[in-house]
């Protein structure tokens, strides 16, 4: 038993820190999103699936909104894909928490909508998630996606919820955004990862006792699912004379107290049994050769028995080992892989596509009362005779010190990008009125014409800027060429110098 309750313990250990680890991964991907869409949510959930998350029934975004905000939230992400998005607001809640877009695991129909503010489990989940910033597990109750079916399909559920923090690089860097969930049937969940460790010989039983009364998250047996309170008792084929053997394991899964109440089953405890007669037997005829004789047999099984146990317990820890390093080989290449998609391999900045994206998002989300985005295009005057006449790796490196410089004479806030070759732009987002844009284009043409040493070598370069307001009903290809156009004016001024579009 001693064996069992070992193993079955290191197995819920694993899995609990795997879900908390992908929900984790799930929130950071959705915070790196700009501009979160519905494709981008489906396409980021793609690889998960049943077999990779066993009791999953899918995973969701959630949002928070107050009774003025429900037509709001509801128009904007059916802008951002959602086109048959319900929201169902729970009419005696203060906040909403919206299920806006799902992803189903178990096949079932992925329509969101639903207000988790229904029920107190999964609202205390989502709050303590949000106040302590870690991945939380909800108490038991049926989920409500559950709630329809025929009772004797509803199982003991709880729910995982990752808050969803805005990633450095977005308008609202740091900002709080909302929660990933995941909604676990605990049944399932312990038919497919716990039930096969113990092989039909023990009874296992999750209980959560993080709250001031303990209740049953999942048990091995069916039937209608109702959170019951204290422990659980025996199954029909557990031998009351079997007390003895009971075993108890505590794990920490989502900042709850879970205990693993492992029991014996008539089939552990009927093998044992009919063991018994054989060995009185050997006694009655063979007195003392065969009780070291059984004895040597017994010990010789016993052992046997426990190299098996230890050699599928190594062999489970190495399968686990090796698939939470190839998932974490995974994810990081898909970072990498959208990195790469969005930003210049030279200069680390924003490239042609996400300044584009920058631009519709800062124009769809500016302030239309006293500020406003503006587009800065640069180019350098002079960086031709450098690649000619000190090679194309003084001027790679000549292009990162610039990008450098760019940095420093932006906010944080604002987006420096590299369309190409010697072309830089600048999204300053919230200028207040032109002459705000052109301290910023000051500020860079001043930067740009200080002397640059290159790998010992001095260069010289200057830049002219074109500066471009966004005014209404321009898009954001619009704007960009405004400020491309007054870019070329400046060189023809003269070069070193900016000019505003439209003067």
């Amino acid at each position: 038993m001693d064996q069992y309750a070992d193993a079955v313990s290191r197995v819920v250990t694993a899995e609990a820190n795997r879900y908390r680890d992908t929900l984790s991964d799930l929130a950071a991907a959705v915070g790196a999103q700009s501009d979160l869409s519905k494709s981008d949510f489906l396409q980021i959930t793609s690889k998960l699936s049943r077999q990779r998350l066993p009791g999953a029934a899918g995973v969701a975004l959630v949002v928070a909104a107050g009774d003025r905000d429900v037509s709001t939230v509801r128009a904007y992400w059916r802008a951002q894909g959602a086109t048959g998005l319900t929201l169902v607001a729970n009419p005696t809640a203060d906040e909403h928490l919206f299920i806006v877009l799902r992803s189903a695991l178990d096949g079932t129909d992925s329509t969101a909508g639903s207000d988790l503010s229904r029920a107190a489990e999964p609202a205390d989940a989502l709050r303590m998630a949000r106040t302590s910033g870690q991945v939380t597990a909800s108490r038991t109750y049926v989920l409500l996606m559950d709630r329809e079916r025929p009772a004797g399909q509803q199982q003991l559920s709880f729910l995982l919820a990752a808050p969803v923090i805005a990633g450095m690089g977005t308008p609202d860097a740091g900002r709080f955004r909302g929660w990933i969930i995941m909604g676990m049937r605990g049944g399932d969940f312990l038919a497919e990862t716990l039930q096969w460790q113990s092989r039909g010989a023990v009874s296992v039983t999750l209980l959560d006792r993080s709250t001031d009364t303990p209740t049953v998250v999942a048990r091995p047996s069916t039937g209608v699912a109702r959170p019951s309170t204290g422990v659980a008792r025996p199954s029909t084929d557990t031998l009351d004379e079997a007390s003895a053997l009971h075993r108890e394991r505590t794990v920490i899964v989502g900042q709850r107290r879970w205990d693993l109440l492992l029991e014996p089953t008539g089939n552990l405890l009927t093998n044992a049994d009919q063991r018994m007669p054989a060995v009185a037997l050997g006694i009655g005829v063979l007195i003392t050769l065969l009780v070291a004789s059984m004895a040597g047999i017994l010990s010789g099984a016993r052992n046997r028995a426990m190299d098996k146990v230890d050699q599928a317990t190594a062999a489970l820890h190495d399968d686990i080992r090796r698939r939470t390093q190839i998932e974490a080989r995974l994810r990081e290449r898909e970072r990498e892989l959208h990195h790469r998609t969005l930003h210049d391999p030279l200069t680390g900045l924003a490239n042609r596509i996400l300044f584009q994206e920058r631009v519709d998002h800062a124009i769809a989300t500016h302030d239309r009362g006293a500020t406003t985005p503006a587009v800065l295009f640069v180019d350098l005057d002079g960086f031709k005779q450098i690649n000619d006449t000190f090679g194309h790796s003084t001027g790679d490196a000549l292009l990162s010190e610039v990008a450098v410089r760019l940095r420093g004479c932006t906010r944080t806030g604002d987006t420096v990008g590299r369309f190409g070759g010697d072309e830089f732009a600048i999204l300053a987002e919230q200028i207040g009125t032109v002459e705000d844009a052109t301290i910023v284009a000051g500020r860079i043409v001043d930067a740009l014409q200080r002397p640059f040493t290159i790998d010992g070598q001095v260069c010289h370069v200057t830049a002219s800027a074109g500066v471009a307001i966004y005014r209404a009903g321009d898009t954001a290809d619009t704007t960009i060429r405004n400020a491309d156009e007054a870019m070329y004016t400046a060189k023809a001024a003269g070069k070193n110098h900016y000019a505003v579009s439209g003067r």
